[in-house]
């Protein structure tokens, strides 16, 4: 206590400063960590192959599926004579080669999803879904929703 009776006059400087930076450095620091958060969640992300489509639309769409990595693209036929093109994993293959790939790959899905174009014919369809079941494999069609909606579901 000084002679005024009051405490703190002053007589003591202390040699400490406050780190003003230091929160600074932290926000930089939260952003980074969620910023990699983001990067490793994004990277289980499956992308859709770049094989343009145009899918049928479905008036009741059941909740959407999680997506496996085994996609299926099905083209359809530019001529009426000629065969729809079957893409998997951005290749084009046919359906022999598919039942290969799908039997012998052992890092697959047991999900495969069919972006099948809507005027496929429906043989072609029911081919590809059952060398998914010979493969012991759930298969789904991709569908669009009636109301002018991006999203894509995926039907069984």
């Amino acid at each position: 206590m000084n002679p005024t009776g009051q405490y703190g006059s002053g007589c003591y400087k202390t040699r400490l400063r406050p780190l003003w930076r230091i929160g600074q450095y932290i926000a930089l620091a939260d952003l980074f960590f969620l910023l990699i958060f983001f990067l490793l969640l994004a990277s289980s992300v499956v992308r859709i192959s770049g094989i343009r489509v145009n899918l049928p639309q479905a008036a009741q769409v059941p909740q959407a599926v999680g997506l496996g990595r085994s996609i299926v693209t099905v083209t359809a036929p530019e001529a009426p004579e000629q065969p729809c093109r079957i893409y998997y994993r951005d290749r084009q293959i046919d359906a022999d080669q598919l039942r290969r790939e799908l039997l012998t790959d052992s890092n697959r899905e047991k999900v495969l999803v069919i972006r099948a174009d809507k005027d496929v014919p429906s043989g072609v369809l029911y081919e590809i879904m059952n060398i998914a079941e010979s493969a012991q494999m759930e298969s789904f069609i991709a569908v669009q929703p009636l109301a002018n909606s991006p999203e894509t579901r995926f039907v069984e």
